[in-house]
């Protein structure tokens, strides 16, 4: 009787540390799943930024929202793969295509205004510029216009200051696309004023809410 009753107690609290255990098992759990509502949270905040973002530009030059959105998002992938800020490249994309509404940017997805020379190897599109017909560099996605504008840009000694600062510096990558005359570096654009209108964009439409 005495073995017996020692192997019922052995039950009963082998059965007690299980049903104690279980919730701690559950608990452990807990960080996991905490973890991927803070990555739904943070993601489900982002497309929201980028809406808003899309949407006050769409209101001031008429473009779609979802062409906006899609090049933001490629932008900010870039900045994510190549530490280039993505809001110096969407400022520069919307003051040089009027937010994303000019005739090249229709035609040729290209937005900065990337001019088709002899070494690009790519498909063209020729418009009328500056008195006579000029041939542009013609992109297929927002991607390739984003990724090649990196290209260019760190393909020019000129520009590879603005390639040494931090992914959230944008005045600093500005203030290196910008002419040196000191240093005879000439600038993205020959408007003087260009920076201060790339600047001016930035503030505008808020892309500063865009920094990873």
């Amino acid at each position: 009787m005495l073995k017996y009753a020692t192997l019922f107690r052995m039950t009963l609290l082998l059965s007690a540390v299980a049903v104690f255990t279980a919730p701690l098992q559950s608990q452990d759990a807990i960080p996991s799943t905490n973890l991927l509502f803070t990555k739904k949270s943070a993601a489900s905040s982002d497309s929201a930024v980028i809406r808003s973002i899309a949407q006050m530009i769409s209101d001031s030059f008429g473009a779609e929202v979802p062409l906006i959105e899609e090049f933001i998002r490629e932008a900010k992938q870039l900045e994510k793969d190549k530490k280039v800020p993505a809001t110096a490249f969407i400022g520069i994309a919307i003051l040089e295509s009027t937010g994303f509404t000019s005739y090249l940017y229709q035609n040729a997805k290209n937005p900065f205004g990337m001019r088709a020379t002899s070494i690009w190897k790519g498909p063209t599109f020729v418009m009328f510029h500056e008195g006579r017909d000029s041939k542009f560099r013609k992109y297929d996605s927002p991607r390739d216009a984003v990724q090649d504008f990196a290209v260019f840009l760190n393909s020019r000694k000129w520009f590879r200051d603005a390639f040494k600062c931090q992914p959230s510096d944008v005045e600093c990558f500005i203030k290196g696309l910008t002419a040196n005359w000191k240093k005879r570096e000439p600038g993205y654009a020959s408007d003087p004023e260009w920076p201060n209108k790339v600047r001016r964009v930035i503030k505008t439409y808020k892309l500063e809410a865009l920094k990873i």
